[in-house]
């Protein structure tokens, strides 16, 4: 027997099926729904196929991602997405459930080159448009919506403000006490009328809870500045805005 001879033709025949799994390897496409679970679900399809510029045609310009390191923008979250399926990591997303406005919560589990390695529940993303804006766990999700707000505020952008507002949400500051999103939007648009604007920063968060220091501005001058902002965030609506010494007893 030619044993040179079997094995050329041995690994000839191997290399030949590896190439003809791979080719019958289905493909995920890009989806076009604009449904926020079927965008989500379809991200980490393509994610675990290692395919990362595929899977960042369905974030938006203004994406942001949020894991264990830190918190992304879009530019970076591509970098990170990349070394995380280097690294052999990949995701199996479960229990969806759209709460409203676009917004998802999923279970997940990670596993490192088939091995799991840690899971759990309170993932969040935020799709608007058929498109990803937020993805991430709830605790950074919660900043991050106060954080949204009030850069839609300061653009005078009151329709995306309102958007992360709860109907129910109670907002208490030196000009008053405003229940309920009529009420609300209408000292919002007192506020962008006077040319007010905040400057946030240093979020804390405890459940939910988000505590920063602030500026009020007008003109670029200071009216007012603290370390004891609040503002509550629940089911990724804010539900309560005005200061520590404001928030209602529970």
């Amino acid at each position: 027997m030619n044993t040179k001879r079997f094995y050329s033709v041995l690994m000839t025949l191997v290399l030949a099926s590896a190439l003809l799994l791979g080719a019958c390897a289905p493909a995920v496409s890009v989806t076009d729904s604009k449904d926020p679970v079927t965008v989500v679900k379809n991200f980490y399809e393509i994610i675990n196929t290692k395919d990362v510029d595929k899977a960042m045609t369905l974030t938006a310009e203004d994406y942001v991602m949020n894991d264990p390191f830190g918190t992304y923008n879009r530019v970076d979250a591509a970098i990170a997405w990349q070394a995380v399926v280097d690294a052999g990591l990949s995701f199996n997303q479960t229990e969806f459930t759209n709460t409203g406005g676009g917004r998802v919560t999923s279970c997940y589990e990670v596993f490192e080159n088939g091995t799991s390695i840690d899971k759990g529940c309170g993932n969040s993303t935020h799709v608007r448009d058929g498109k990803i804006i937020f993805d991430g766990l709830e605790n950074a999700e919660q900043i991050w919506v106060v954080q949204k707000y009030y850069e839609a505020l300061n653009a005078k952008n009151l329709d995306l403000a309102m958007s992360f507002i709860a109907s129910d949400a109670l907002f208490i500051n030196p000009t008053g006490t405003y229940e309920g999103t009529a009420a609300i939007r209408a000292s919002l648009e007192g506020l962008n009328a006077d040319g007010i604007t905040f400057d946030l920063s240093n979020f804390r968060n405890a459940d939910g809870t988000v505590i920063y220091d602030y500026e009020v501005l007008q003109g670029g001058n200071v009216l007012d500045e603290g370390t004891n902002g609040l503002t509550i965030v629940k089911d990724g609506m804010i539900v309560f805005d005005g200061t520590e010494e404001t928030v209602p007893v529970q």
